[in-house]
């Protein structure tokens, strides 16, 4: 009897020791978000084309170009069970975009102005939530764009910048651009 519980208890342990050892164990590519810039565009031209304050186009022309470097700190090489995951190694907790003027009554300077923009691939919009957890915190992509979904109250020359908060709560900005917001023309 106690031979055959320790055949059985032998057979279960190099069982288990099989299965874990073919269990392939992926890790993650690691980068950091070290800095963030801003180019503003028309959305003439696949947004690529430049935005001349003086032109004083409506607000439905801008696109905004956004810019990240993210210097790998650890890439893996992955095995061809392994899809490749890229994570931010500080990930960003608050992304906010900062005008010195007032856009309308609920958004006075200071406010974050990207709880009125969309961001886009080009190919699709992004909410916020989405652009931050999926583009800024776990993919390798460097350059991407937002549109307002609103219109200020009045013409205005706008400072903007970009802030991001990490979870170790240091901070990064972006240099400041600065930006004729023109209400849309009227219909």
């Amino acid at each position: 009897m106690f031979k055959k519980s320790l055949i059985n208890t032998l057979g279960v342990g190099l069982l288990l020791l099989l299965a874990s050892s073919c269990k392939t164990t992926c890790k993650d590519t690691l980068y950091e978000l070290k800095e963030l810039s801003m180019v503003p565009r028309t959305s003439q031209g696949s947004g690529n084309s430049i935005w001349y304050n003086d032109d004083a186009l409506p607000i439905d022309r801008l696109i905004v170009n956004i810019k990240m470097v993210k210097p790998v700190q650890v890439l893996f090489n992955p095995s061809p069970d392994c899809p490749v995951v890229y994570k931010n190694t500080n990930p960003v907790t608050s992304f906010e975009l900062i005008s010195n003027e007032d856009f309308n009554d609920n958004y006075p300077a200071g406010s974050d102005l990207f709880e009125l923009t969309a961001f886009t691939d080009l190919t699709q919009s992004y909410t916020k939530e989405e652009f931050v957890d999926n583009f800024v915190n776990e993919s390798n992509f460097g350059t991407f764009y937002f549109t307002f979904t609103e219109g200020p109250e009045i013409a205005e020359m706008h400072s903007l910048k970009i802030r991001a908060r990490f979870q170790d709560g240091s901070t990064i900005q972006s240099s400041i651009i600065p930006v004729l917001l023109t209400p849309l023309l009227p219909q």
